[in-house]
């Protein structure tokens, strides 16, 4: 058994590298709030992927918090690899420009966390990019308010292989 499966389900997110002219985009589910002052969040990043050479190149990523409505583009960006193919014209997502970094924003995503690279971590077969948050931006009606308000969102649970969840109990298969 693979025992890192007993932390499921977990939320995903979409981690956005590469520039507004050439983005890439993956799906992850390793996202880890690391400290308040100074804001501080990791993302574990296998070496193998796309996104480690750009995020290990320009130094940002953005962390997009996508909801249940766009779980198609969320298995789509993490089953097909940005080094072979141009992922835009598989999305039917909006990248913009960000506030401070050059990694775009995802404009249907609940949430942006724009981040700088502060530290790199090998663990084994991944790095743990830590990020220090340089500006976020967010759907009101879900975060405006200080805390999460699940009744407005409908946040993407991973499960195990292609099957999510969503923290409204609704239940598929990508």
């Amino acid at each position: 058994m693979e025992l890192w499966r007993l932390l499921y389900p977990l939320r995903t997110y979409l981690i956005v590298s590469g520039t507004l002219e050439k983005p890439n985009v993956m799906t992850a589910d390793w996202v880890i709030p690391l400290s308040f002052q100074p804001e501080l969040v990791g993302i574990g990043i296998g070496k193998k992927r796309y996104t480690y050479e750009l995020i290990k190149r320009g130094k940002e990523f953005v962390i997009a918090v996508p909801d249940f409505k766009l779980l198609k583009d969320v298995w789509i960006a993490g089953t097909r690899s940005g080094r072979s193919v141009d992922k835009r014209e598989l999305l039917s997502l909006t990248f913009t420009k960000s506030k401070k970094v050059k990694v775009p924003s995802i404009e249907e995503c609940l949430a942006n966390i724009e981040c700088r690279v502060v530290n790199e971590i090998e663990t084994g077969d991944h790095t743990l990019f830590v990020g220090e948050i340089v500006d976020v931006s967010f759907k009101e009606k879900v975060f405006g308010e200080g805390k999460p308000n699940v009744k407005a969102a409908d946040f993407i649970l991973h499960v195990a292989g292609n099957e999510f969840t969503s923290d409204k109990g609704e239940r598929k298969f990508a």
